[in-house]
């Protein structure tokens, strides 16, 4: 069987608590979404691969990296959909 990319914990709404079951599909904002570690690596490559090259900066003699926009970028990036 082939674990779902993500799943959702859900509380209880009479003990307030985490149910012990999973929904496959996100039924409320309050949801605790968890990723499959292999797709959060997936999407994490796939954003670097396509983007790392944008936050190269050259200036005179010297090649930096624009570390703080990349990380700020990658951040948003990993938090959508």
């Amino acid at each position: 069987m082939e674990a779902p990319e993500k799943i959702y914990v859900f509380e209880n709404p009479i003990s307030e608590e985490p149910d012990d079951r999973w929904l496959s599909k996100r039924s409320d904002e309050n949801d605790v979404e968890y990723t499959s570690t292999e797709a959060f690596i997936e999407k994490a490559c796939e954003w670097l691969k396509e983007n790392a090259g944008d936050y190269v900066v050259h200036h005179w003699n010297e090649t930096t990296l624009d570390t703080m926009s990349l990380i700020d970028d990658f951040k948003e990036y990993m938090k959508s959909e």
